[in-house]
């Protein structure tokens, strides 16, 4: 009796530590060093194109150029009482009561004065605000919450973005803190270190559109991350052990 269930005990040992070794089969996460010497990249105004979502803004409420919000409910009608609008292949957007215009290529401010100059007829001293809707950053690394975030406008501070992401974890953090800019053929990294952040210039930086914000985790944090994973590979182990141990007591 005693030997069939230490061998039943072994065999579940076995089945578990099969799964464990499986489990050891599962794609590396790797993370790259970046070897570029830290370099500033100044952008100039966000110049619109195909596939970019704009919001408008009519900042004269005595105009009926788009509906209240108050009143109305539409797909054009937002809560700033705004007129949604995406910018075709062509370049160009559907605008109510002067149809297609050519948008791509234009910056916000440069689509605002278009937009009044060709309203100026059709509304009473016409002034827009234009906001691009899909504009992303992404945060990661160090942080409370890793991933795409939105911009609020056309450009937000380092800070800003941070505050979205939760914070810094700084018990996991390095020294340095990096906006990744660029595309792939050329990229640009500009690098801080930690102690830089509390001045008011650095957490001011402009962010721009496709930024990455990347917080390189310290060693010792790396460290606390591979013996976490350790553990949790370890815990069927450990529990196939209890349960050897615990058939062996029961059929003493």
């Amino acid at each position: 009796m005693k030997s069939q269930a230490a061998t039943s005990a072994a065999l579940l040992l076995l089945v578990i530590m099969s799964g464990c070794k499986s489990q050891r089969n599962l794609p590396e996460i790797r993370s790259e060093n970046f070897t570029d010497n830290p370099v500033q990249q100044f952008k100039s105004a966000y110049l619109i194109k195909s596939g970019d979502k704009l919001l408008v803004n009519n900042l004269n409420w005595f105009s009926a150029l788009f509906p209240d919000p108050a009143k109305t409910s539409g797909a054009s009608g937002t809560d700033t009482g705004g007129y949604q609008t995406g910018v075709h292949e062509d370049g160009t957007i559907n605008m109510p009561e002067i149809g297609k215009i050519h948008v791509a290529g234009l910056t916000r401010a440069g689509l605002a004065d278009s937009l009044a100059l060709r309203y100026k007829d059709i509304v009473r001293d016409p002034i827009f605000e234009v906001t691009i809707t899909n504009l992303r950053v992404k945060v990661l690394g160090a942080c409370n919450i890793q991933g795409v975030i939105a911009l609020d406008k056309e450009t937000q501070s380092l800070g800003e973005v941070l505050a979205k992401a939760g914070g810094i974890k700084f018990n996991e953090a390095g020294e340095k803190i990096q906006i990744i800019r660029g595309d792939g053929q050329e990229q640009k990294i500009i690098e801080y270190d930690f102690q830089q952040l509390g001045d008011p210039r650095i957490m001011n930086l402009a962010v721009y559109d496709n930024d990455i914000i990347y917080i390189p985790p310290s060693k010792e944090g790396m460290r606390s991350v591979k013996l976490s994973r350790k553990l949790i590979l370890l815990q069927p182990v450990l529990i196939a052990l209890n349960l050897a141990l615990l058939v062996i007591n029961l059929t003493k």
